[in-house]
């Protein structure tokens, strides 16, 4: 459908990226990743049809229908939003226009009237054009999408402009998801969605037929979504083949063979040269070296994979808090005749890492801003333990910024003890490079904002620290130091995020807010999933439980076993179990003797393409670069059948214990 052949685009003279090949087919999952200003959206652009390249081609096919979400802010009618959305095509809306407009003109003129018949011919053709798009379900639909995404009933029916940016590009993206074209190309579709209204675009996506192209900074989304990476870094566009847990491995994978390759290459150069530096002023040897100095001109250099530029910054960490960070008793919060909470009780100890995430309007970013100091409550007590000082970021801390400042100035204003050169390698870490450490705050974008108030807070952390959606306006390299910060970090925290690979890598308890209440569990986001879908089934099971079954008190006295007997069954029930645990015990020591087996194989492999010389070799070499990713994805399924027949055994040990109990 889409195709950019060796296309290149240039910004001052210089290539912003060249001999780019990228093929857009139907059905196609595709993720465009890499650092902030490497391209990513210039390609989307080019894929659009709104960027020319400075050149190679670039051929759309005719009459596809394209669903374009930008990352700019949008502009919509300033009507109810569930019409915005309905708007799929200027074709539809006048089609829906015209209908209307049929439709009173035949209610006011006779059946014998001239013009009666063309009117029914005209609307009948419209009805036709009505039903291929699907209009007569076109609201149901519409109001599922904006459920899906965070609106409620009585959302559809306000007017644009009472809706925020964020909320507005939620509008946007509803109106595209809605149309079904045949290609969605989306630049950074997760930055203004909460957690459950990612979760919710994720399932849509997932189901989605047609071709879909994604600039993200999630790397949980982009590993659900898409089936190929194109990277774009360093002015080049590299295509790999799967998600990008894929890609990572792939990557690392072909720079470890290149660099091999390169060491094996500059070690018989430098053997060459030595020999040409021995013998050429040698008669009896001269026209030997000649020959090999000859051959050193036509050997085809071998590049080195380019050093990824890292940022190594060991973070400030806090003065220490006393045990108990936060206790909040019997806490009350109203809007007007809203109560968010009534009563809510809840402590935080020194060294919890707690992800909120709940529904959208349940109460996170309340509790979070009183907790904050932020917003006031109307009950109850929020106390703070011995020493601590809380920090709170959210996308509007921006405005706390002094507009005078350069970038270095604002940042090393909360930074004693740090030196500059420390201080530009974090900023280089959030995107500001070279002299853009010398803009003022002034004339920076909101997005820079948001990421000089993260740097600053990151410079001086407080022992509480409270984190809303830190990672808009990241890219994924930016995200993984805020990840090494965050891991590092010694205090409390709080955080809201729609990343779930930063809540899984930090977090050690997740609190559930729902409407007026909150439940913690134990471990991270992934923990948390996983003990909710349990709890999900055992409802589920006792739902199900037929009513017939649930005899009245007086029948169930008289059925009663003796304790004898009930002892008995107990007893048969454990040993069925435990004779249910030894195929599973036997078929784990199986799974494990291979899975040594396969980790033995792949240390093999990767010692002989670790050895240079092995590169000598290429009957040697070839095979082992095709078994090498074959025995990665043999040891990956092992380990995942090894994690279902440990999480069986684990529900067997569980029911023998409640059975224990029962006793």
């Amino acid at each position: 459908m889409i195709f950019l052949s060796n296309v290149a685009k240039f910004f001052n003279g210089k290539p912003l990226f060249q001999d780019a090949n990228i093929s857009v087919h139907r059905g196609d999952r595709i993720g465009i990743i890499g650092p902030n200003g490497a391209g990513k959206s210039t390609i989307l652009g080019m894929m659009e049809g709104t960027v020319s390249p400075d050149a190679g081609e670039i051929s759309i096919e005719k009459r596809i229908r394209m669903g374009i979400l930008h990352q700019e802010v949008i502009h919509g009618s300033d009507g109810p939003i569930i019409e915005e959305v309905m708007n799929i095509s200027n074709e539809l809306k006048d089609i829906r226009e015209r209908l209307s407009q049929i439709e009173i003109e035949m209610a006011e003129i006779s059946q014998d009237n001239a013009g009666a018949s063309a009117l029914i011919e005209e609307h009948g053709r419209l009805l036709h054009e009505f039903e291929r798009y699907q209009g007569y379900t076109l609201e149901a639909r519409a109001s599922k999408i904006m459920g899906g995404l965070g609106f409620s009933n009585e959302d559809s029916q306000r007017k644009w402009s009472e809706f925020s940016g964020g909320w507005r590009m939620r509008v946007a993206l509803a109106k595209i998801l809605l149309a079904e074209p045949d290609v969605l190309l989306l630049d950074e579709p997760t930055n203004h969605l909460d957690l459950e209204s990612l979760i919710w675009v994720e399932d849509f996506l997932s189901n989605y037929k047609g071709a879909l192209v994604l600039v993200s900074h999630d790397r949980a989304f982009i590993n659900r979504l898409v089936t190929r990476i194109i990277e774009v870094d360093r002015s080049k566009v590299t295509a790999y083949t799967g998600n990008y847990d894929d890609y990572e491995r792939n990557k690392s994978m072909q720079e470890g063979v290149l660099t091999a390759a390169y060491k094996n290459q500059q070690e018989k150069i430098k053997r060459i040269e030595k020999f040409v530096a021995q013998n050429r002023v040698k008669a009896r040897t001269a026209s030997r070296a000649q020959s090999r100095l000859k051959m050193l001109d036509k050997i085809e250099k071998v590049e080195p994979p380019p050093r990824i530029k890292t940022v190594k910054f060991t973070f400030p960490q806090p003065p220490p808090s006393g045990k108990r960070a936060v206790e909040i008793a019997d806490l009350v919060k109203r809007y007007g005749d809203l109560t968010v909470y009534d009563g809510l009780t809840l402590a935080l100890e020194r060294g919890d890492r707690i992800g909120l995430v709940g529904p959208n309007g349940a109460g996170k970013s309340t509790l979070m801003k009183i907790i904050a100091g932020v917003i006031s409550y109307d009950g109850g007590a929020v106390k703070y333990g011995h020493q601590v000082t809380q920090g709170y970021f959210a996308q509007h801390q921006s405005e706390n910024l002094n507009p005078e400042r350069s970038v270095l100035e604002e940042t090393a204003s909360s930074s004693s003890g740090i030196n500059e050169q420390e201080i530009r390698s974090l900023l280089g870490a959030f995107l500001f490079s070279g002299d853009d450490v010398y803009k003022k705050v002034k004339v920076l974008s909101g997005g820079e904002k948001s990421r000089l108030a993260l740097a600053k807070i990151l410079l001086a952390p407080p022992n509480l620290l409270l984190m809303d959606e830190p990672t808009n306006h990241l890219d994924i390299p930016s995200c993984e130091i805020l990840e090494q910060g965050m891991k590092n970090y010694s205090g409390t925290l709080v955080l809201i995020t729609h990343d779930r690979t930063l809540m899984n890598s930090v977090c050690n308890k997740i609190l559930e807010v729902e409407p007026g209440s909150v439940e913690l569990f134990l471990g991270n986001y992934e923990d948390y999933k996983y003990k909710k879908t349990i709890m999900e089934q055992e409802v589920k099971s006792e739902t199900e439980t037929p009513i017939n079954s649930r005899v009245e008190p007086e029948v169930a006295e008289e059925s009663r076993e003796s304790r004898k007997e009930r002892k008995r069954r107990e007893a048969e029930s454990r040993a069925a179990l435990t004779k249910a645990k030894k195929p599973i015990t036997k078929e784990l020591k199986s799974l494990e003797t291979v899975m040594e087996k396969k980790e033995k194989r792949k240390k093999e492999i990767n010692s002989i393409l670790a050895d240079p010389e092995s590169y000598n070799n290429r009957d040697l070499l070839l095979p082992l670069l095709e078994e090498a990713p074959a025995v990665s994805k043999e040891l990956k399924e092992l380990e995942i059948k090894w994690l279902e027949l440990q999480s069986e055994l684990e529900e067997i040990d569980k029911t023998v214990s409640i059975i224990g109990m029962s006793n």
